[in-house]
C-alpha cells in the first residue's frame, strides 16, 4: 500500500467519524436541486462500489431488469420483497438519494455524489431514537475508470486497487486494515468480453491458499433449478462413493454414515460415520441425538477426520446458481423454509441411493445402518430419519 492510498484511509477514517454529518450536508444539497425525479424499485440498483451486484452473485438479465422497478408501493409484496424509493438526477440519470423503510419502519438511507474525479457515498440507519452508521464509500477514477475502492466501516476501511488492461478492469487487489491477508481477485471474460467467472486468492503469511474462492460464475444458457440440484446429487453420490470405496478402512461395525451441512450455502457436506461400540447403550434405546449428533460420531473430525475430498470447482459454479437463487439475507422464514425444503429433497435423493451403494471393502454395516443427512434446523435429524427408515423397509 503506498503513501497516497495511506493518507486517503486515514482520511476516510476521520470522515467516518463525522458521518452523520456528513451525511446531512450531502441530503440537504440533493433535496436543494431544482430537478430531480422520483422513482420506486424492489431493488437497491446501484453502488459505486464497481461490479457489486457480481462480488454479491447477482446476475440480472435485460429481461428481468425492467421488473424490478414498480410504479406504487401496491406492486410490492411486503412479505417478501423491499421497497426502494430514488431520487435521482434526470439529465445525467444518476441516483443521488435511496430510502427504504423495513418492516419495522426502521429508515435506511443512502446518498451519493458524483464528481470529475471520484464518487461518493454515505449511509445510515434509524432504529426508533437510535442512529447508527452503515458506511463511508469513495471511488476515485483515473480517465474516467475505477482506479482505487475505499470503504469504511465500524471494523476498519477495506481497500481495493483496480489493475487496468486496455481500457478495462481485470481485477483488484483486496486490503483492509482489520484483517492481515491481501487478496488478488481475477476477472475471467468470455469470448463477448463479458465477465464470467470471478476468481478471489488469499494470500496469507507471504503464500497463496491452495484453493481461490470463486465469487461469481455466470449462469449458463438455459440453466435450470432443477437441473442444476440433479448435477449436484449425481455429483455427490458418484464421489462420495468413490472416495470411500477408495480411502476408508474402519474395521468396527458401522450404523450411521451422516452427511452434514448448513443452510444456506449447503453444499458440498461434511461427511461423518458412527460404529456400535460408540453407543452409549443398544441402538434400540437411544434418542436420535445420542445416535446422530455428529461431533459424538467417531469419524468426524479432527485426528478421525475422514480422508474425504468432495471440492471440485466446476461444481462451485453450481452450488453459485443456487445461493444466486436463494439470498438467504433478503428473505423471510416463509422462503428459508422453502429453500429448507428444495435442500432436504436433494440430500435425501443422496441418501437414499448412497443407502443401495456397496460399501463392504470399506466397512461392514450392523442391522440398523442408515445414511443420514444432518442441517442446521432443529427437525432435521428427525426428518430424515423417518424417511430413511421407511426406505430402508
Amino acid at each position: 500500500m503506498n503513501k497516497s492510498t495511506t493518507a486517503l484511509i486515514k482520511q476516510i477514517q476521520e470522515d467516518y467519524e463525522k458521518l452523520h454529518g456528513i451525511f446531512e450536508e450531502m441530503k440537504v444539497s440533493v433535496f436543494q436541486k431544482d430537478k430531480r425525479i422520483t422513482q420506486m424499485a424492489r431493488h437497491p440498483l446501484f453502488e459505486i462500489e464497481p461490479f457489486e451486484a457480481f462480488l454479491r452473485n447477482e446476475f440480472i438479465t435485460e429481461e428481468a431488469r425492467a421488473t424490478l422497478f414498480v410504479q406504487n408501493e401496491d406492486e410490492i409484496n411486503p412479505e417478501s420483497e423491499k421497497l426502494y424509493t430514488f431520487t435521482i438526477d434526470p439529465e445525467t440519470n444518476q441516483i443521488l438519494h435511496r430510502i427504504r423503510y423495513d418492516e419495522n419502519n426502521n429508515r435506511h438511507e443512502t446518498v451519493f455524489e458524483y464528481t470529475e474525479n471520484f464518487q461518493k457515498s454515505v449511509s445510515q440507519s434509524v432504529y426508533g431514537e437510535r442512529l447508527l452508521k452503515n458506511n463511508i464509500c469513495y471511488l476515485f477514477l483515473k480517465k474516467g475508470l475505477p482506479n482505487l475502492y475505499l470503504e469504511c466501516t465500524s471494523i476498519g476501511v477495506k481497500s481495493k486497487q483496480y489493475a487496468l488492461d486496455i481500457g478495462r478492469i481485470d481485477g483488484y487487489q483486496q486490503e483492509h486494515t482489520f484483517f492481515k491477508n491481501i487478496s488478488d481477485v481475477i476477472f475471467t471474460r468470455d469470448a463477448a468480453g463479458n465477465i464470467d467467472v470471478i476468481k478471489e486468492y488469499v494470500k496469507e503469511a507471504g503464500a497463496y491458499r491452495e484453493r481461490p474462492e470463486i465469487l461469481f460464475k455466470r449462469p449458463e444458457a438455459n440453466q435450470t433449478l432443477a437441473h442444476t440440484f440433479k448435477q449436484i446429487e449425481d455429483f455427490l453420490v458418484t464421489r462420495i462413493t468413490e472416495q470411500i470405496q477408495k480411502y476408508v478402512q474402519i474395521k468396527e461395525e458401522v450404523y450411521c454414515l451422516m452427511l452434514e451441512y448448513c443452510m444456506p450455502e449447503a453444499f458440498p457436506p461434511e461427511l461423518a460415520i458412527g460404529i456400535t461400540p460408540d453407543l452409549e447403550g443398544p441402538y434400540e434405546t437411544l434418542a436420535l441425538h445420542q445416535l446422530y449428533n455428529t461431533p459424538d460420531l467417531r469419524y468426524s473430525y479432527g485426528e478421525h477426520a475422514l480422508p474425504v475430498e468432495l471440492y471440485e470447482e466446476h461444481m462451485q459454479y453450481l452450488y453459485l446458481f443456487y445461493y444466486r437463487a436463494y439470498n438467504f439475507k433478503e428473505y423471510k422464514r416463509e422462503t428459508f423454509e422453502y429453500w429448507n425444503s428444495q435442500v432436504r429433497e436433494v440430500y435425501l435423493n443422496v441418501c437414499k441411493r448412497l443407502m443401495d451403494t456397496d460399501f463392504s471393502a470399506s466397512f461392514k454395516t450392523s442391522e440398523h445402518y442408515l445414511v443420514m443427512a444432518r442441517g442446521d434446523v432443529h427437525d432435521d435429524t428427525e426428518y430424515y430419519y423417518k424417511r430413511m427408515k421407511e426406505y430402508k423397509k
